[in-house]
């Protein structure tokens, strides 16, 4: 009985609804559709139309309309859009699209920033007045701001922020309303529980430090939250790189003992230092596991054949494989094992033994008993591949002839992947792209695969202002164009050949310089540099007593090329030029004055003696010089920057005149020669350098004294100046040179202040020593010049300077004991 009774008062319902009801269910149909704009209009009528799916005619559906909203809201146009719905009759509807165009922005306000300015919250704002207003963007530069106050040192300051809008005008103004946090100074970190590592020791690891007096320097030593996650994963990885897989940050506390200053507390679990256990291999035929083996001894070296690549195979992975047994464990020590192992077979052409393809696999088993950890290795050779062809992507400048000839592999050949790695550090080392990546691809024909190099092009023209400063050339201002991908035969971009060119403007109170550059790495198709230069130069500083100027105009054609090996270049030079020396006023030669009127018949006559040096009397006027050089270097320097190890040693020699043609005939020998040594602790560097040089005329001429050899100033003897040790004539106090010199030099330097944006400051101690003698082949060392002194290295964001005092030891009558500043733009010492 109980369902009978639930239908009828069901029917009873639905009798009781009113008529209306029924009504929805009948469709209606849009008949108008009208568009009202809210203030000025943000677009024309038939622009929204466009942008407007529903039509007049059409059944009225309230998803459609959504969807034209959407549509709208999406050409970024407006700011607000409603839809008014209104029933004509029954069956009839009239829309009407309300729409508000996204006010013009007239003004961006600041309200509560005191600790920083104005026009720095700008820098990071990236709305702009005149364009239109956009809260999602306004969004995004309030969270930059509050992110730049992070940065600066104070933590939780709160960034909101609020548009004011007048509809009718379409204009509006938005305000960034900050909360400031006080800055808060760290003034220590503790790391409690840690017990492998000093607390000295930790803190370097990390970049957040508690406040010093470099501070203002490095821009830390104040609270940075971003920082702080950064340093967290630092430390972890520190540990790990150290054997202690199962260290961890438990907890942190921050402490304040008064409100505007910290102390981090930092609570560690380092657990056990982990060491290699065993190292095992499977499904291995090719690779000589003994090799990897601590006792590995790879015996006596074969004559030649397969047994001698062989051997040479298996030491290279003996290195490679740095991470042995009985080793302590490293996440970055297995990467490089990994490395070793795919290195091996990527030279054989097996180049699908790799982590990636899971034809390298290495199992890691852990023995917390003993802290060990086992390398069960489990690999798949395959098959060798070789090169099918060689496809290049990418490069819309740069033609396929300037990438090709820097590939180490060609087609046909095994698939090497270690002259795959050469090939790309080839390309990298051009600088003309922003990414290189190459790859095999996959082909129809087995064992076979194509390598595929991608390039991303970047600029490689530049155009650079700019200014500077020595103790030699005082101030100098400079404009420079350079071009690193250059093509003389395509106009009119010229760019595109892989030549260099470089165009370079230099003025300044004590010198001028016209130089244009042309270099061509491949010449006549060969790893052969041919380079030319045309250069104009002024001098006014050479002479210590500002006796004369001397200039150099000429041309230098150049041939370098490597010599059966990256380390050992030879190069082979001809310059011709016209050399000018020009007596400044005042300086003369003997010379008669008279003592009267000389206009009138027997006046007398007054002999005025030379004030000049007669070896620069000699040379007055201009000179055609015509020479060639030869010069071969061995550079095992393991950066050019900052190096601390290797060496560099050139020998060079110079021949002028003879059947060269010219006016003077001399030729001159030089040996230079700087090694580099790790000091006592990290990053401590020392430097050793001496050269030394011998130069002689023939054919009955003399060495003009501007080719001979001066010591002092910057890169020579530090505690004298420029060119002031030197012989000098009888009754003169003006250098002239020798044709003789030695030089040598001992530097320890040490970091102050590192960071990893390069910023850094070093300290130096230093010890120079020299003599420079008047004949040829005089190498007497009784008489010397010799200084001691200290130094900074800055490595600024405004560039990077040099700053040496030296104190003289052993001088002779022309120089004092007191020291001098010696100031130069460089972080290192030129060669």
């Amino acid at each position: 009985m109980k369902l009978p009774v639930r239908l009828w008062a069901v029917f009873a319902l639905l009798l009781c609804l009113p008529p209306a009801f029924g009504q929805l269910s009948v469709p209606l149909t849009v008949s108008q559709i009208d568009i009202k704009h809210v203030g000025p209009p943000a677009a024309s009528d038939e622009l929204i139309r466009a942008n407007i799916r529903v039509k007049v005619g059409d059944v009225y559906q309230p998803i459609a309309v959504d969807d034209d909203v959407r549509s709208l809201y999406a050409t970024g146009l407006f700011y607000n859009i409603r839809i008014v719905t209104e029933p004509l009759d029954e069956a009839h509807v009239k829309l009407t699209y309300v729409l508000q165009g996204k006010p013009r922005l007239t003004a961006i306000n600041f309200e509560g920033n005191e600790r920083l300015k104005d026009a720095k919250l700008k820098k990071k704002v990236t709305s702009k007045v005149g364009e239109p207003l956009d809260e999602r963007k306004l969004f995004t530069d309030a969270r930059a701001i509050r992110e730049l106050y992070e940065k600066s040192g104070y933590p939780g300051t709160t960034v909101s922020n609020y548009v004011s809008i007048d509809q009718n005008a379409g204009r509006g103004t938005a305000t960034f309303e900050i909360h400031e946090s006080p800055k808060i100074k760290i003034t220590d970190v503790e790391f409690i529980g840690a017990r492998a590592f000093t607390q000295k020791e930790l803190r370097k690891v990390i970049k957040t430090k508690k406040k010093w007096m470099w501070s203002w320097l490095t821009q830390r030593g104040t609270f940075k939250q971003d920082q702080f996650e950064e340093d967290r994963e630092t430390l972890a990885q520190f540990y790990r790189n150290h054997g202690y897989i199962d260290f961890e940050i438990q907890n942190v506390k921050f402490e304040h003992p008064t409100p505007n200053t910290m102390v981090i507390k930092i609570y560690v679990y380092e657990g056990r230092q982990y060491k290699v256990g065993a190292v095992t291999f499977k499904g291995t035929t090719l690779l000589p596991t003994n090799a990897v083996s601590p006792t590995f001894d790879s015996g006596p070296k074969p004559g030649s054949g397969s047994a001698l690549t062989q051997w040479y195979a298996a030491r290279q992975l003996n290195r490679q494989f740095a991470m042995k047994a009985g080793d302590v464990f490293k996440p970055s020590g297995l990467s490089t094992n990994n490395q070793a192992i795919e290195d091996f077979y990527g030279a054989k052409g097996y180049i699908d033994v790799n982590t990636s393809t899971r034809n390298l696999h290495v199992r890691r088993v852990p023995n917390t008993q003993t802290g060990t950890m086992d390398l069960e290795y489990d690999i798949n050779e395959g098959q060798p591949s070789y090169v099918e062809k060689i496809e290049i992507r990418g490069n819309t400048k740069t033609k396929d002839k300037v990438i090709r000839r820097e590939l180490a592999i060609s087609p046909g050949e095994v698939f090497d992947m270690v002259r795959v790695n050469v090939s790309k550090k080839r390309l990298e080392g051009l600088n003309y792209f922003e990414k290189v990546d190459l790859r095999p691809e996959e082909t129809e024909v087995p064992n076979r695969k194509n390598l595929i190099v991608g390039v991303d092009e970047k600029s490689t023209g530049n155009f650079s202002l700019g200014a500077g400063f020595s103790s030699i050339d005082s101030i100098v201002a400079f404009a420079e164009v350079t071009q690193g991908n250059f093509d003389l035969f395509h106009p009119p971009t010229f760019t595109g050949g892989g030549q260099k060119f470089r165009l370079r403007v230099q003025l300044g109170t004590q010198r001028q310089d016209y130089i244009a550059t042309f270099i061509e790495p491949w010449f006549l198709g060969r790893k052969l540099q041919l380079s030319i230069e045309a250069y104009a130069r002024t001098l006014n500083f050479q002479s210590v007593h500002n006796i004369y100027d001397e200039s150099r105009t000429g041309v230098r054609l150049g041939l370098k090329r490597t010599l059966g090996s990256d380390f050992l270049i030879g190069s082979l030079t001809y310059n011709i030029e016209q050399a000018g020396i020009l007596l400044n006023g005042g300086y003369h030669g003997d010379e008669l004055t008279s003592g009267t009127d000389p206009g009138i018949i027997g006046s007398p006559v007054t002999p005025s003696p030379a004030n000049v040096p007669s070896a620069i009397l000699d040379e007055k006027g201009y000179t055609l010089l015509s020479r060639i050089s030869a010069s071969i270097a061995y550079d095992t320097r393991n950066s050019v920057q900052l190096p601390d190890g290797g060496q560099r040693t050139e020998l060079t020699a110079d021949v002028a005149g003879g059947p060269l043609g010219g006016e003077k005939d001399f030729y001159k020998l030089e040996l230079k020669s700087s090694w580099y040594f790790r000091g006592f602790f990290k990053r401590h560097v020392l430097e050793i350098g001496g050269r030394t040089g011998v130069a002689s005329g023939f054919g009955g001429d003399s060495v003009p004294f501007y080719e001979r050899y001066y010591l002092g100033g910057v890169g020579s003897l530090r505690g004298y100046n420029y060119r002031n040790v030197s012989p000098r004539e009888e009754g003169f106090s003006e250098p002239i040179g020798g044709d003789t010199y030695w030089f040598g030099t001992a530097e320890y330097s040490l970091p102050i202040i590192e960071q990893g944006s390069g910023v850094g400051v070093r300290f130096a101690i230093f010890y120079d020593v020299g003599a420079v003698k008047r004949d040829a082949y005089d190498f007497d060392a009784s008489n010397y010049s010799d200084n001691w002194g200290v130094g900074l290295r800055l490595n600024l964001p405004i560039g990077p300077l040099r700053l040496d005092y030296g104190i003289p030891i052993t001088h002779d009558q022309y120089n004092g004991s007191s020291g001098k500043f010696q100031f130069n733009v460089g972080y290192t010492r030129e060669y």
